[in-house]
């Protein structure tokens, strides 16, 4: 979860201090992308402030690390933020991540306890990626991959990850996000994820009715570090015509408290966790 655990300034200092030395292309497209990841997203002129990088060297940096799908830019804000493929490379090194070894028997308990799909996501600017799954052995089941890609605002897991974020990158994601109508249930405008999100805030949980896709819906809990903002969203995922709404809130409780665990588990990593509390 190196994206989303905050190490401390005296932490990043020496590398940065290490990367500012190299004069040659490599170090400054390195110190570029570490800047868009860590601050994006940036416009031209503030990247050119915070970089030191000369301006025309600074467009070519962007367009070069941009071909290779590691930047994009955002027509409507003009600005610079991390693309996918730093996802699909950081998804490597998640089969070898502590939260994947530290969640598997909890996803394995909630496996068992409903009989269904179980998978936990992270924030990926404005959507979700999952990083680990157990899927259900039954025939009728809701099956998905680890590295999908689905939208914050109709998933379960995205709704936990909003609602336990900083007001100030929950603004700033939000007034991203293009909305699509996917069912008769999906959210489609910023007032409504609002007044969502806040119920999801004071009852502990997300509630996907058949946003994504029709006849699939989930309950989701957040997995927080040390101050309580969520770093990955737990999720059972079941067929609607197998599982009521009201047997999926049933199995509330179990999942706060599986994410709970994950969260005490990951504490000496991230500092000792305040629990889910928002």
């Amino acid at each position: 979860m190196s994206k989303n655990v905050k190490q401390g300034s005296a932490d990043r200092e020496p590398a940065t201090a290490t990367v500012r030395t190299g004069s040659g292309g490599i170090g400054r497209a390195i110190r570029l992308l570490d800047l868009v990841v860590s601050e994006g997203p940036l416009r031209f002129a503030e990247l050119l402030e915070l970089s030191a990088i000369p301006k025309g060297t600074l467009h070519r940096l962007l367009n070069e690390l941009a071909d290779e799908r590691l930047i994009q830019f955002d027509e409507r804000s003009h600005t610079w933020s991390a693309a996918y493929r730093i996802l699909e490379m950081a998804n490597r090194i998640w089969t070898r991540s502590d939260i994947r070894v530290l969640a598997q028997d909890q996803l394995m308990a909630l496996k068992a306890l409903s009989g269904e799909t179980v998978q936990i996501a992270i924030l990926a600017d404005t959507h979700v990626v999952v990083i680990d799954h157990v899927e259900s052995t039954r025939s009728v089941r809701h099956s998905i991959t680890v590295g999908s890609r689905m939208p914050v605002y109709c998933t379960g897991t995205g709704k936990v990850l909003l609602a336990w974020c900083d007001d100030e990158q929950q603004r700033d994601i939000i007034s991203r996000i293009s909305f699509s109508r996917f069912t008769p249930n999906t959210i489609t405008d910023k007032t409504a994820l609002l007044k969502e999100l806040s119920t999801v805030s004071q009852r502990g949980f997300a509630i996907d009715a058949e946003e994504r896709f029709l006849g699939s819906h989930c309950i989701a809990a957040p997995v927080v570090d040390s101050t309580g903002r969520a770093i990955a969203g737990l999720s059972i995922t079941a067929p609607a015509f197998r599982i009521s709404e009201e047997e999926l809130i049933s199995w509330g409780p179990e999942l706060i408290a599986a994410a709970a665990e994950i969260s005490r588990r990951l504490a000496p990593r991230t500092g000792e966790t305040n629990g889910a509390s928002h």
